[in-house]
């Protein structure tokens, strides 16, 4: 290969890393500055169009922040909807994520203390969208931006539960997830291990296979050493 074919395939090979890197960057659309109000949506969103021009399943990591000025919540919700079709939920159908906690009828619960909210978005949600996009319901919580990407692939199922269990997340920390998790491992961790120790069977008189093998591996020892000694 002449020096001109060796120029032309760096900047190819070049051309091709830029192009990879500049897919793999991350848009962020604003959303709400201010709470919109209970139940409701501001109608900003992403639209079908930029979902679309990412080209495959959607990576969104929402920013947020809980709202409850009076103290009177009982609960912090988002729910992410086809803002054109009668806000119908995506969350349960299309959206898969390793962190959420979300109630059956699709609203994701957010604890008072959470910032961000990740999910990934099936492009089968995207292709049934109206123009107006991916938009987000909201109960108690201002969704201040969206930012989105390609998707490595999808993530976990969600964590789906009802009303009541949905409503004591959102005033659970990650502290008390932390604790009921350790307390699962300990409880597993109790579970009597296999007995490999060497022992002989009362009732047939076999040795097993780790004291076969311990007294053969000696013995070859022991022959070895009396080679070497005559």
């Amino acid at each position: 290969m002449n020096f001109k074919k060796i120029t032309a395939a760096i900047a190819a090979a070049a051309i091709a890393v830029s192009t990879l890197a500049v897919s793999a960057f991350a848009t962020t659309v604003e959303i709400d500055a201010e709470y919109p109000g209970s139940w409701t949506s501001s109608g900003t969103g992403i639209t079908k169009a930029d979902l679309e021009a990412v080209g495959g399943d959607v990576k969104i990591v929402l920013t947020v922040e809980t709202y409850n000025p009076y103290g009177l919540a009982d609960q912090f919700l988002v729910n992410p909807i086809d803002y054109d079709n009668g806000w119908i939920s995506q969350t349960v159908e299309y959206c898969t994520s390793d962190t959420i906690t979300a109630k059956t009828d699709g609203w994701i619960c957010v604890r008072e203390s959470d910032t961000t909210l990740e999910f990934v978005y099936d492009q089968a949600g995207i292709a049934a969208l109206g123009d107006d996009g991916l938009c987000f319901s909201v109960q108690n919580v201002i969704v201040k931006s969206a930012e989105y990407s390609l998707a490595d692939s999808k993530q976990g199922e969600l964590n789906l539960v009802d009303d009541a269990t949905g409503k004591a997340y959102c005033f659970s920390t990650a502290d008390d997830t932390a604790t009921a998790d350790a307390a699962e491992e300990t409880v597993e961790d109790a579970a009597p291990a296999a007995d490999t120790a060497a022992t002989t069977s009362a009732t047939t008189g076999n040795t097993t296979a780790a004291v076969i093998v311990s007294v053969m591996a000696a013995a070859g020892v022991a022959a070895v050493a009396s080679r070497k000694r005559k």
